[in-house]
């Protein structure tokens, strides 16, 4: 009950600071953006309706992403825990505020209780980014109905770069442990959000 009490202390720090780098660089307040333009537009007004929406993609995002690792390691037999990483929280923060650069990984699930082959942890890893594109398939559609502007451009725009980050194939990240498994699989999965956030100018 104590790790799963953490477990969920943990997510919930992760997506404040996730949703919180968002709102700064979706806002353009990063130090670095005043410094080019010499103009900080800054309301809190503007800082809390981005915070907001931020928060409410992330937690379909961001949450979303995490408990698919989780469940598809359960379907194969084992278990996930997802734990924090604060010094790479913080690095994120910083990014954000200085750089207005979203480049974070505040943890991880970590798999375990069984022996997993290169296809389970491969599997495993996609599941993460293959929800954050079918998320932004699903805001395509929202948009598509009507749903406004403003939340269709954030949730295909956190969704995708969620995607596409975790996806770079180095050290911990998702796309490491595919391309491990399948390098094809690495292709087409990293095509697919850079391919979308070129069309809709979102890079």
């Amino acid at each position: 009950m104590k790790k799963k009490h953490q477990e969920v202390c943990d997510i919930l720090i992760a997506w404040l600071a996730i949703s919180f780098c968002f709102a700064i660089v979706l806002g353009g307040y990063s130090v670095l953006g005043y410094v080019k333009t010499k103009a900080f537009n800054f309301s809190w007004a503007g800082f809390l309706t981005n915070f907001g929406l931020s928060l409410i993609i992330t937690a379909t995002s961001f949450i979303f992403h995490e408990l698919a690792h989780k469940h598809t390691a359960i379907h194969f037999g084992g278990q996930g825990r997802f734990v924090l990483w604060p010094a790479f929280l913080l690095i994120g923060v910083v990014f954000a505020v200085l750089f207005g650069f979203i480049f974070i990984a505040p943890g991880a699930v970590y798999i375990y209780g069984k022996q997993y082959s290169k296809k389970d942890e491969g599997l495993v890893s996609l599941a993460g980014p293959a929800t954050n594109i079918i998320m932004a398939l699903l805001f395509l559609v929202a948009g598509a109905l009507g749903a406004p502007i403003i939340v269709i451009s954030y949730g295909l725009f956190i969704n995708l770069w969620i995607a596409f980050f975790n996806l770079i194939p180095i050290g911990p990240l998702d796309g490491a442990k595919i391309i491990r498994w399948n390098a094809l699989a690495w292709v087409v999965a990293i095509a697919i959000p850079t391919i979308l956030m070129f069309a809709f100018g979102l890079f």
